[in-house]
């Protein structure tokens, strides 16, 4: 797997030699050799489940932090447009929140998404990990306000995408708990009810005060009808252009130019700004071999996350539970399965982006988004020895 993430970075010899224009792609591959960067640093130090959650703390706090400027910003951008009598949002949602200088909407929303296992990794260390009592209580709950900051911001993002994703996000972490038995069905169950009904909690009362937030997830506006037309038409031509150079493809960055330049005369070229999926970006800029490396990443990453979890935990049967060695063992269960529960935070983090990504392409475009994906890649594999 480790061979896998360095293969990407040296990819980019190759791509950059094959570009068919070489000053974009330059971009791209400083991109990706300093977000590698990370995935090696967490790999190489970050093994423990509390150096862990020290992390994902920090970059949860950080998150929410941004959350609450995200959603003070929509706030205060729909005022003008409430004061005039439009309450229609979906059709200005480009707009509503503002992204760091440089960036686009959607874009900032990948970060928002990208950041949400981390919060919720944090939380469940501490539900898993820590004693019974008011002080674990508060301690949890103050560990989800950041969780509820940032699912408050992407209920905000007007985009079926990035919401369904965030739906996708609580579901995938409870039913992997589940599935590798860190807690028992029923909590399971009702971990995922209370994560759902929290979320629809948050979308009611942002509904309360922006009636158009629950249609712009429920209907189908005209933006939307175009926006998904506007796609697949991209997805056709970038198809198309792929057959010309399937072993290398085009060059990173280069897909917004070709589609741009391959437009017929009267054809609408202001969404061809970039392949707005992320499977379709990396095979017609990366081509097959690239497609095929990427994916082998993604597969692997799973494999080692899925024989991490299933690693047996510490035998505690024949052993008097008020014994020094039964506490001892008891305490080292009880942190392999906090462990255990963040990971699976972070593995749903990487499914509900890349669920994302299907009908968007931003994790390639910045530094900051390309190195947090790889560090929940290297936190989903992370040994946890105690």
């Amino acid at each position: 797997m480790d061979s896998a993430a360095l293969l990407i970075f040296a990819l980019e010899i190759p791509s950059l030699l094959s570009s068919q224009y070489r000053a974009n792609s330059v971009g791209t591959s400083e991109i990706i050799g300093i977000a590698v960067l990370p995935y090696v640093v967490v790999r190489l130090m970050v093994r423990k489940p509390v150096q862990t959650a020290w992390l994902t703390g920090l970059l949860g706090l950080g998150a929410s932090l941004l959350a609450c400027f995200g959603i003070r910003q929509f706030e205060i951008d729909t005022e003008p447009l409430a004061n005039v009598g439009l309450t229609d949002f979906v059709s200005f949602r480009s707009r509503l929140i503002h992204p760091i200088r440089g960036w686009v909407p959607g874009e900032c929303f990948t970060v928002f998404l990208l950041t949400l296992p981390f919060a919720c990794a944090a939380a469940v260390y501490l539900w898993r990990k820590g004693s019974k009592g008011k002080g674990k209580t508060v301690s949890v709950v103050l560990t989800l306000m950041p969780v509820a900051l940032l699912a408050g911001a992407l209920s905000l993002s007007l985009s079926r995408a990035v919401f369904w994703s965030t739906v996708l996000f609580f579901s995938t972490a409870c039913g992997l708990m589940a599935v590798y038995q860190i807690v028992a069905l029923r909590t399971c169950a009702l971990l995922l009810v209370g994560a759902l009904g929290g979320l629809l909690v948050i979308l009611v009362c942002e509904s309360a005060l922006y009636p158009d937030i629950f249609k712009a997830y429920a209907g189908s506006h005209t933006s939307q009808v175009r926006s998904t037309q506007g796609r697949l038409n991209i997805w056709s031509r970038s198809l198309e252009l792929m057959r010309g150079h399937r072993l290398w493809g085009i060059g990173s960055a280069n897909t917004a130019l070709f589609l741009t330049s391959s437009a017929d005369q009267g054809e609408t070229t202001g969404f061809a700004s970039r392949a707005f999926s992320l499977p379709i970006q990396v095979l017609v800029e990366k081509g097959i071999i690239g497609f095929a490396l990427y994916a082998a990443f993604l597969f692997l990453v799973g494999l080692e996350f899925h024989r991490g979890m299933r690693s047996s935990p510490s035998a505690t049967s024949g052993r008097n539970p008020r014994s020094p060695r039964g506490n001892e063992d008891r305490l080292r269960l009880r942190n392999e399965n906090a462990g255990k529960a963040m990971r699976c935070c972070f593995a749903a983090g990487i499914v509900a982006v890349l669920f994302r990504e299907l009908t968007y392409s931003s994790l390639l475009e910045h530094t900051l988004t390309l190195a947090i994906a790889f560090t929940l890649a290297a936190l989903v594999c992370a040994d946890d020895p105690v």
